[in-house]
């Protein structure tokens, strides 16, 4: 600075809210040093969404190895991981080093004894894991904001996919099932429909794809980058999946999300009152897309009839719904073992591969599942685990909301309810696990630290050796500093 120039006073200087942080400033040498990373999530991704569909339309012949299709991305982002040094170091890497190979050596020594299906096991409860902590490393928030837009413009074709699915035969191409077989897809619904798995194997598939799409369109909203037309369009997508899919668990999935979601508009302060008449408005359009689609009172008379045959007749909601989800926690611990049957022998590719018939083996639901085959030696550690992932994520989700970030609210939902029930052993819920809660740890970042309490200072800021003391600069997580600590700490 020449002589005849003024010193800016501290009042001239950017503040921190004004400083670019590093997802703001341009990549030096114009290069993005994690962009092979990014393209590897986007690509797993992708592969989670239209596997099924490549395993029942157009590679049936390999139905069986695709299966397994994310693994060599996932391991290919280990790698570069890695090789740029954001792999993630916390105490669960540690854990998953220790679980992991005792979970395969018990299974081929005191278990079932067969290698390739204790390796499988080890893929389903450990293999993907470290996916979550990268995704939230490397995606920015603005990726977060357009994978989100992006998830709400395909969530109308694929409603209309799960529409043309409901009214065809399931021999019909589009409800052909693994390995093309004319059997069809579908899960039994009511009066002589389907449940339709759209671009998935089963029903798990759209059950856990839409309350992620909830969660999306609250997000949005609550950082107002929700355009109109998208607001009341995938809205009526959202809806229309309820009656065309005859699944109770896609229902309770969006309406825990919305709960959720219309808690954080009210405690974000976000629900404007013209941010109120455009939401009223595009529940309003999305409500008449529902009511002139044609076919929809039948899709509701049927997911009517699955309502009364499923619940009311089994015991009413406290029943069919609470006591099928606390009894598949709690129930398992009445029979467990000390030493389980082995890591992998309760997944579907694990009883094909012992007794040749697809199955569930000792236990359909996933705390059975991890009892049965690890019982109290690894079981107990396992489970543990799982649940302090799901503390670390909601500590996370709880630590931006205090700095008034609640869009993290709703995205919590899906990610709690697929570590709690969700089977990891089903490729499509291992998936769905691992993106919602890589997601929910993106939408935790950039979030403002509060400042230590100081004195207050009179006549501007306090002076030190003659010069205006530094403001105190406060730590944001989408800089540099943060970012290393979330890749160390999440």
């Amino acid at each position: 600075m020449s002589r005849g120039e003024q010193r800016p006073t501290c009042e001239q200087r950017p503040t921190c809210e004004q400083r670019p942080t590093c997802e703001q400033r341009p990549p030096r040498g114009h290069s993005d040093p994690f962009r092979l990373i990014r393209m590897g999530v986007w690509t797993y991704l992708i592969l989670w969404l239209i596997e099924g569909g490549l395993r029942r339309w157009f590679l049936p012949s390999l139905a069986t190895p695709l299966l397994i299709v994310r693994d060599p991305v996932a391991l290919a982002i280990y790698w570069l991981a890695l090789k740029q040094g954001v792999w993630p170091k916390n105490i669960f890497m540690p854990a998953l080093v220790i679980l992991g190979p005792l979970s395969w050596i018990m299974a081929t020594t005191a278990g079932h004894g067969n290698l390739i299906i204790a390796t499988y096991g080890i893929r389903c409860d450990f293999l993907h894991v470290p996916m979550i902590f990268i995704i939230a490393r490397v995606l920015r928030r603005e990726d977060l904001d357009r994978l989100c837009k992006t998830a709400l413009w395909i969530s109308i074709p694929f409603t209309l996919l799960l529409i043309a699915q409901f009214y065809s035969p399931q021999s019909a191409w589009v409800n052909r099932g693994l390995g093309g077989s004319l059997e069809g897809a579908g899960f039994s619904g009511a009066l002589g429909k389907f449940r339709p798995p759209g671009t998935f194997s089963f029903i798990t598939g759209p059950a856990q794809l839409y309350p992620m799409f909830c969660a999306a369109w609250f997000y949005l909203l609550c950082r107002r980058k929700l355009p109109f037309v998208l607001m009341g369009l995938s809205g009526g997508a959202i809806l229309l999946a309820i009656p065309f899919s005859i699944s109770r668990s896609l229902l309770f999935g969006e309406l825990l999300v919305a709960s959720a979601g219309c808690v954080a508009l009210l405690a974000s302060g976000a629900l404007t009152p013209r941010l109120l008449g455009r939401a009223a408005f595009g529940v309003v359009v999305a409500i008449l897309i529902v009511l002139n689609t044609p076919g929809t009172s039948e899709a509701f008379a049927a997911f009517g009839v699955r309502w009364k045959s499923a619940t009311t007749q089994n015991g009413g909601m406290e029943r069919a719904v609470f006591g099928r989800v606390f009894g598949g926690i709690f129930g398992p611990f009445n029979y467990v073992n000390v030493i389980g049957s082995g890591t992998g022998i309760s997944t579907q590719a694990g009883q094909k591969l012992l007794t040749g018939e697809r199955g569930f083996g000792e236990s359909e639901g996933e705390w059975g599942r991890v009892l049965a085959e690890g019982g109290v030696l690894l079981g107990f550690p396992i489970l543990a685990f799982r649940i302090l992932l799901l503390t670390f994520i909601g500590w996370r989700t709880f630590r931006s909301m205090l700095y008034r970030h609640f869009e993290a609210l709703p995205m919590l939902v899906p990610a709690s309810q697929f570590m709690v029930m969700g089977q990891w052993g089903q490729t499509t819920s291992l998936g769905s696990l691992v993106i919602a809660c890589g997601l929910c740890l993106v939408s935790t970042k950039n979030v403002r630290r509060r400042l230590s309490p100081a004195r207050p200072q009179r006549n501007g800021a306090r002076r030190v050796g003659g010069r205006p003391a530094a403001r105190p600069r406060i730590a944001d997580s989408g800089r540099a500093s943060d970012s290393v600590q979330l890749g160390t700490n999440a």
